[in-house]
């Protein structure tokens, strides 16, 4: 309890107006990591309380806190083991809140330590990611029940790395840390890695609203598979809820063309091999009967994506090669974010006719880099902005037809006409020297 009530700055670092230089000490760090664990950790057990008790198990406290030690290691994405039934699709949305929960955590430890290097940043990175894949191991190897079972290696690497990552992420803008990395990049780098995470919410909106428009048509269908009671149907609702974006993933690849499997079932926009499902009402949005004809016309979504991608790189330069190397960066960038999200989206689902759920994530990017090169190209050319016009001149040179016009001299060395004041005498003078000369 210490560590979490300790400073996270030292009375000197208090005392300084600036509050910058500053590096906390090991033990705050690690007060600092523990926080988003111990909450996580209690978010997790409470919500698996809820669900057993609604599902009318009679679980102790004991057993609830074991439980919420596989709901911790599954929020941070670590295949576990139910009965000796391999469970590696693990839900994305409590994957997601966990890494916001870190980073708003690392940010807090940069804001009150005046952490503004990139070099500090990676120390409190680290020291979080530690933090995690210890306890990660820990709860592995003593705390899981006994039903659940967990690799403490993978554990420790896999809370080790969605913690470490999260913590980077909150990190960027504190410690500056993308002008850091892009400091000897092109200039544009920059605007293709912004085009292309642009161009990833997007795609996943997309496919997040397919799926939302596949459970609306299957309505009967998401309520026959939501139980008999009430509290099946609020159980499983939750499970359909930490499976989104998982489905969002899904969705995209069903737009894209490689489609997606679980088990036996396949399922794309030009083929269909139904079969049995689980029952889970999110499951109800998968067609199980033949391929429409028209399914065809969703393949020209990725290409309407890349399009929209190009448009947005059009106003990055304007020269068209720069136009394209912008492109470029954007389609790879899309293409490595969706390949990391479809490997995490799938995994293993027991032993049975439902293993595996696979989404073919590197056909998936594959396509989506072809379909952003191909689109945004396009769309590049089209709204390539034009040349830019020459102004018309708004201080013509005098004709030289013009009476008062005379290349030789400025007309005030032709003025006869002598300053007030002066001597006319003078001016004659002057004028006679230098006809003389």
């Amino acid at each position: 309890m210490s560590l979490l009530l300790s400073p996270l700055v030292s009375d000197d670092a208090a005392r300084d107006p600036a509050g910058e230089g500053t590096r906390p000490g090991l033990g705050a760090l690690i007060g600092a990591a523990c926080l988003p664990a111990v909450a996580s950790y209690l978010v997790a057990a409470v919500a698996l309380a809820i669900l057993t008790a609604a599902a009318g198990a009679n679980t102790s406290v004991a057993g609830v806190a074991r439980l919420g030690a596989a709901g911790w290691l599954a929020a941070h994405h670590v295949p576990l083991t139910i009965q000796g039934a391999p469970l590696g699709v693990l839900p994305l949305l409590p994957t997601l809140l966990l890494g916001a929960l870190v980073a708003r955590g690392a940010t807090g430890v940069a804001d009150r330590s005046g952490i503004t290097q990139p070099v500090d940043a990676g120390w409190v990175a680290a020291t979080i990611a530690g933090t995690h894949g210890v306890l990660g191991a820990v709860l592995a190897l003593v705390a899981t029940p006994v039903t659940i079972t967990a690799d403490p290696a993978q554990a420790a690497v896999g809370c080790a790395l969605v913690a470490g990552t999260a913590a980077g992420l909150g990190l960027v803008r504190p410690c500056g840390l993308l002008p850091a990395a892009l400091r000897r990049a092109p200039g544009w780098v920059r605007p293709g890695l912004e085009a292309g995470l642009w161009g990833l919410a997007i795609a996943l909106s997309a496919g997040f609203v397919t799926v939302l428009l596949a459970l609306v048509v299957s309505a009967p269908e998401v309520v026959e598979m939501s139980g008999p009671d009430i509290a099946s149907a609020f159980g499983l609702t939750v499970v359909s809820i930490g499976y989104l974006p998982n489905a969002a993933i899904a969705g995209l690849s069903w737009l894209a063309g490689p489609g997606l499997s679980v088990g036996a079932v396949s399922i794309s926009p030009v083929a269909v091999h139904a079969g049995s499902v689980p029952a889970v009402p999110l499951l109800a949005a998968l067609p199980q009967g033949p391929g429409q004809p028209w399914w065809g016309v969703v393949l020209a979504v990725p290409l309407l994506i890349g399009a929209a991608v190009g448009r947005r790189c059009v106003a990055a330069g304007q020269d068209r090669s720069e136009r394209l190397r912008v492109l470029a960066v954007a389609a790879t960038a899309l293409a490595v974010g969706i390949a990391v999200l479809g490997a995490l989206a799938g995994g293993r689902l027991g032993a049975a006719a439902f293993d595996p759920v696979d989404i073919p994530f590197g056909a998936l990017a594959a396509v989506v880099l072809a379909a952003t090169l191909l689109g945004g190209g396009a769309a590049t050319q089209l709204w390539a902005p034009g040349r830019p016009q020459a102004l018309p001149d708004t201080d013509p040179e005098p004709d030289a037809g013009d009476p008062g016009f005379n290349d030789a001299a400025p007309p005030e060395l032709h003025s006869s006409a002598a300053p007030e004041g002066a001597d006319s005498s003078a001016v004659e003078l002057g004028n006679g020297g230098a006809e003389g000369d």
